[in-house]
Parts: C-alpha cells; structure tokens; sequence
C-alpha cells in the first residue's frame, strides 16, 4: 500500500478499468477474456473462443497453449489460472448435469424434484 501511495504521489499513472452495469456471460463470448484481462490480450486479439482459433482447437487446448506461451505472462498472471480452470469447473459442472425428460412426464419430475428430501440426499 505504501509503494502504491507513493506512486500516485510523485504523478505516476494508473489503470482504470470499469464494471459493466450487467453481468458477462462465459458462453460464447471471445471477447471476455480480452475485457478481463487486457495486458495479457494487446488489442483485444488472441481471446478464447474467437473466431480465428474456433472449430481449430477446443477451448481447454487453447487455455494450456496460453499457459505454455513463450514469454510466460499467463502462467505469471496471478489471477489468469484461477480464472481460467474456474470457468473449466463451471462449464464441465453444468454440462453434465442436464436432466432428460419426455414432455408428457414433465409435470410429475418437476413434482418429484420439487419434492426430494433433503436429508436423504
């Protein structure tokens, strides 16, 4: 806190970076990470999920790619990482929980699961 004090005493510049009034969807968006992260991504150019790597490498692969750059800043980033292996958890957690259900037996599983004791889980 002090070398920060410091530093804005003497005159030295900062970063402002805003907060979007609503959240950021990680589906299908290429230019999260670049709006996260935008002294890892210079122009905006190289984010997960844009249109020069889709359909070329999975999004994982392009994440350990990141990590294994040259000039090591993602693997020195202190919050690339954990973001990045978060939205792996996130991702993978909900796309294999859907549930299945015919329409005509939509009612009743609602009701079911509507109706499961929490104790017993």
């Amino acid at each position: 806190k002090a070398k920060a004090l410091r530093h804005l005493e003497s005159g030295g510049l900062t970063l402002g970076i805003g907060h979007d009034s609503t959240p950021q969807s990680m589906y299908d968006n290429p230019q999260l990470y670049p709006q996260m992260f935008p002294w890892l991504f210079p122009y905006g150019y190289g984010g997960i999920g844009q249109e020069s790597f889709k359909r070329k490498i999975s999004e994982t692969e392009h994440k350990k790619s990141l990590l294994m750059y040259h000039d090591k800043r993602f693997q020195t980033d202190l919050y690339f990482p954990i973001v990045a292996f978060n939205h792996e958890q996130l991702k993978s957690g909900v796309t294999s929980s859907f549930l299945m259900t015919k329409r005509q037996n939509f009612a009743a599983v609602i009701d079911r699961l509507s109706n499961i004791d929490k104790e017993v889980l």
